[in-house]
């Protein structure tokens, strides 16, 4: 992957990451930044800059931040992670469209014969997810079915049908005094009150009774049918890699 560190992708960042370590808070993400910032390769500090400038290393509750960085900061951040105990986790490299991938990599990652020939044959989207754990899409469905497959790690995906999925949505949203669109991921959804209030709808105990878990291991694949919510987690929270792709068609 390192001849492709330069390319340049879409990332999502949770921060403060705060741990406990001999009785001191301590901020992982600012240790990681410290780390690239003294290396020897000056793009090091090119890269402690933009995550700087788009974190919250001063925030009492982690907070989320989206920017656009090359992938050397993912392949540096599993370095780190591989030299230090305590690990950099929910950076996260969300829904890159496959189609603006180097040619090498939109090669490995053709579109499955089935997404092809089913419907009217049109791949209209892709995207790959590539993160390091833990990672976490909020609840929402998507306009048109969707196939997802897994490549590396595990990811947690709930489901439910249209009609239960809009009762829970409206419920945690008149809950939270708030009105959304299902379809856009806004930052709303991914910090503070409204991701705890929607997490613990879909992932607590108390879920709907209909709702359907899957578990994706590496090759696996699951089709989210036309208007079928849904909601995704990897499913360990140490900061190893994981990877996903999926493809839109109609």
């Amino acid at each position: 992957m390192d001849q492709f560190a330069y390319q340049r992708f879409p990332y999502e960042l949770m921060s403060p990451q705060l741990s406990e370590d001999r009785d001191i808070i301590v901020d992982t993400m600012s240790q990681f930044l410290t780390w690239l910032a003294s290396s020897s390769d000056p793009m090091g500090a090119v890269l402690a800059g933009i995550v700087h400038a788009a974190s919250h290393p001063n925030a009492s509750e982690p907070r989320f931040s989206s920017f656009t960085a090359p992938l050397m900061l993912l392949l540096k951040a599993a370095e780190f992670n591989q030299l230090h105990e305590k690990k950099i986790k929910q950076l996260y490299i969300a829904q890159a469209q496959l189609a603006d991938l180097p040619p090498e990599l939109q090669d490995d990652l053709p579109a499955p014969r089935i997404v092809k020939e089913a419907g009217k044959g049109d791949v209209y989207n892709s995207s790959v997810w590539l993160g390091l754990e833990p990672t976490y899409t909020p609840l929402h469905r998507d306009p048109n079915p969707n196939l997802f497959c897994q490549l590396a790690g595990s990811k947690l995906i709930r489901l439910l049908p249209p009609s239960s999925g809009d009762r829970l949505y409206r419920r945690v949203q008149t809950q939270i005094h708030r009105s959304g669109n299902s379809r856009i991921r806004t930052s709303e959804m991914m910090e503070g009150r409204e991701r705890v209030v929607m997490n613990t709808a879909v992932w607590g105990m108390e879920g709907p009774e209909d709702i359907i878990e899957a578990r994706l291991n590496p090759g696996d694949a699951l089709f989210i049918p036309t208007g079928w919510w849904h909601s995704v987690k990897s499913g360990h929270h140490d900061g190893r890699l994981n990877a996903s792709v999926n493809w839109w068609f109609r």
